[in-house]
């Protein structure tokens, strides 16, 4: 099973609530989070790192992220309990957290905005590209290719050193250097696009949290 802790703004929240939730955070990630220079940019990141506090209570796990967070040699963030596994993404007006036990896992939501993508031709297979070009909608079907890579790219651990092109979507799965990625779409909002890549065939439990 793998649980998904999602929550969702549209306006900056009052100043004093905002500073005792960013009070429940670590003294190193309350100061990298006033680095953020916009106000949306900081509630996300503020929301990415409760809904993992919400989250590690869900697994009944003791949410010191000070000992629990450490970071691969990508730079992407890991528990230090090898049991378990995280994933964070925001998007527009949503932030989401995923967790799950004896798994690896990824995810990403995206919000639909028009934008060139005639310059991500290079990272779509020319079946793909066929496909985002001859769409009804291409700029969904675009969306939708790009959150599948990028939950893989991430449940992989290597991010953007992994071409995307060279991920390859075959019955809901994607096969890249040897693992195989079982992928899941999950609707949460209209005008988005969300994807969850992870290394075992599981449910996914939705968990809307308010802050």
């Amino acid at each position: 099973m793998i649980d998904i802790f999602y929550t969702s703004f549209t306006t900056p929240i009052e100043e004093a609530h905002y500073t005792k939730l960013l009070s429940l955070l670590p003294k190193d990630l309350q100061e990298r989070n006033e680095k953020f220079v916009r106000w949306q940019d900081k509630h996300a990141n503020l929301f990415g790192k409760l809904l993992l506090i919400e989250a590690l209570k869900y697994h009944d796990i003791n949410n010191d992220m000070r000992k629990l967070i450490t970071y691969g040699a990508h730079k992407r963030p890991f528990l230090t309990l090898p049991q378990y596994d995280f994933n964070i993404s925001h998007s527009g007006d949503y932030v989401m957290c995923a967790i799950g036990e004896n798994i690896r896992l990824g995810i990403d939501i995206e919000k639909r905005q028009h934008r060139n993508i005639e310059n991500f031709d290079n990272s779509m297979t020319a079946q793909e590209w066929t496909e985002i070009q001859e769409s009804n909608d291409s700029l969904k079907t675009f969306y939708n290719y790009w959150t599948i890579k990028e939950s893989v790219s991430k449940a992989d651990g290597r991010g953007f050193y992994i071409p995307y092109n060279q991920l390859e979507v075959i019955d809901n799965t994607v096969r890249y250097d040897g693992k195989l990625w079982f992928l899941q779409e999950i609707s949460i909002a209209d005008g988005y696009s969300f994807s969850i890549a992870s290394n075992k065939l599981t449910s996914c439990k939705l968990h809307a949290i308010k802050f």
